[in-house]
């Protein structure tokens, strides 16, 4: 009978303990409701560096164009230039 009673009394305790665990950890995070505003601000972060990094990419890719047309169009001067030298 005693090991009932001290048994039915150390369960109840203990989810009492449970209980204020998982309360304190409900208002801590409700406490730092920031979690999902963090997140947010390092999402809006990531996304400006990303929009930063292809702008860098899209820089290259065009002076990668401009260069290779130039080249080109130097390609086909020099080849008009032989195809002069060498007459009809």
């Amino acid at each position: 009978k005693h090991k009932h009673s001290y048994k039915h009394t150390y369960q109840p305790t203990t989810m009492n303990n449970n209980k204020n665990k998982n309360m304190k950890m409900m208002s801590s995070a409700k406490e730092s409701g920031n979690g999902t505003t963090n997140i947010f601000i390092t999402e809006t972060r990531n996304k400006k560096v990303e929009r930063k990094a292809s702008m860098d990419v899209d820089k290259c890719a065009e002076a990668f164009i401009t260069k290779f047309r130039n080249q080109l169009l130097l390609q086909r001067l020099e080849s008009i230039e032989n195809m002069l030298s060498r007459g009809p």
